[in-house]
């Protein structure tokens, strides 16, 4: 994934643009990412080390919400 290229968004500016997806539906997604294939959505970012940012990146959550509904949308 190029990083430089992507649309990130934080959690609250994804609900701010996207409100269908909940604040926490989204929590809920991250999560479980690593037993639901979400962590090729998200990016995390914590330059200390500790609790950082998570970043959902807007194309390919669109893209895995369609792998995962089947490309019933």
């Amino acid at each position: 994934m190029s990083l430089k290229n992507s649309n990130l968004l934080s959690i609250k500016q994804f609900n701010e643009q996207y409100s269908a997806f909940s604040i926490g539906g989204l929590r809920a997604l991250i999560f479980n990412a690593d037993k639901n294939g979400f962590n090729k959505v998200i990016v995390r970012y914590s330059p200390t080390g500790k609790r950082g940012k998570i970043l959902i990146d807007v194309d390919l959550f669109f893209v895995w919400l369609q792998e995962h509904n089947n490309g019933d949308f």
